[in-house]
């Protein structure tokens, strides 16, 4: 306390006390339905990385001049531990070295197999390749380019790979290769949008694994905007910027508010299926921190917090990196280890793959 002074540690022990809130909100104001008279609460998950590091900073600062001080960031540490640990697992212990049975399934938006980088629609596609080296036995795909979809599946080097390979009928063109086989398929489409989800039914000895490869409604944010808001953030004093970030906003609201109903309807399928495994996966668009996560995660395991280790950012354009795409397994799933590989770089997208035990 001698260090800092009373006149420099009260107001900066307030300030503290509004980031504790303001991180509070954002761990639990972001599971509210996007709905009602407070509906950019569902949005408040996407400032938990940034306030989480503020109250850490103040912390370390507590902890060097007033140690009673630290009691503010600590006790918020504690009561956000729950949603801090399903955005940031820590699971040191998990390997890639597991030694009992597993299946290897890989949730992955590809961004059109990365045609805006490569150009190449043929099989020798980087994307493509890149999924065959993978070797997993499932691979559930959003925003697919159907024409390397359809060439793959009439290729005897892929199908000797994948046998069963398909592709959904929304715009948004989900698609699955998959080592077992596929005794069904259905196409849901999603109202007044071009996403959609593709639901499988995959035979894996003996039993039924049904699948739900979704792809929840994009933000519909154009290249300009995400330039202007992030010249707003820089200057937030220039009103050109800030109409511009208001729009972002707006967009944003309408965006989660789509996907709520979309997640909604899809959980509500998903909790009445009669198969005896079930796996929910894709782009949701949203983070471990927001209503449509918290939909599935209250009757499933999102196998990233059950067995991944740090932020597992699986989006990573315009500066903005977050994890938002999920694999949500039924609780008679196991999820053994779960990481987000980073070695492919033409989608703006890293797949998120796990290995998975049926129990």
């Amino acid at each position: 306390m001698k260090f800092l002074g009373k006149l420099l540690a009260y107001p900066l022990l307030a300030v503290n006390l509004l980031i504790a809130l303001l991180l509070i909100f954002s761990c639990y104001g972001s599971m509210a339905a996007p709905i009602g008279k407070w509906p950019f609460a569902s949005l408040s998950g996407l400032a938990f990385p940034f306030l989480f590091s503020l109250n850490l900073v103040f912390l370390i600062l507590w902890l060097l001049t007033w140690k009673k001080g630290a009691l503010v960031p600590l006790a918020t540490t504690l009561i956000c531990l729950i949603p801090t640990l399903r955005y940031f697992p820590l699971h040191p212990f998990k390997s890639h070295n597991v030694k009992e049975p597993y299946l290897t399934v890989i949730s992955y938006n590809t961004e059109g197999f990365g045609i805006d980088d490569n150009k190449d629609w043929t099989l020798n596609n980087p994307v493509l390749n890149y999924i065959l080296e993978l070797d997993a036995d499932m691979v559930f795909i959003q925003e697919a380019t159907r024409d390397i979809i359809n060439k793959a599946s009439h290729d005897g080097k892929v199908t000797s790979i994948y046998p069963y390979i398909g592709v959904s009928a929304a715009s948004s063109s989900e698609a699955y290769f998959s080592k077992y086989p596929v005794a069904g398929s259905e196409t849901i489409n999603f109202e007044n949008s071009g996403n959609g989800c593709l639901y499988l039914k995959v035979l894996v000895g003996g039993d039924t694994l049904a699948v739900y490869n979704c792809h929840l409604q994009s933000n519909k944010l154009k290249d300009t905007e995400i330039s202007e808001y992030h010249k707003f953030i820089k200057n937030p004093t220039d009103s050109t910027h800030y109409k511009a970030s208001k729009k972002v906003l707006k967009n944003l609201l309408e965006s989660t508010s789509q996907r709520a109903g979309q997640a909604r309807m899809i959980a509500e399928r998903a909790r009445k299926e009669t198969a005896k495994y079930v796996i929910v996966c894709g782009d949701f668009n949203d983070t471990p921190l927001s209503y449509s996560h918290h939909v599935f995660n209250r009757f499933m395991t999102d196998a990233y917090a059950k067995s991944g280790v740090g932020m597992g950012i699986t989006y990573h354009e315009y500066k903005l990196y977050y994890r938002i795409d999920h694999i949500f397994c039924s609780r008679n799933i196991t999820p053994l280890y779960t990481w987000i590989d980073r070695t492919q770089k033409d989608s703006d997208h890293y797949p998120i793959i796990s290995r998975i035990r049926l129990n």
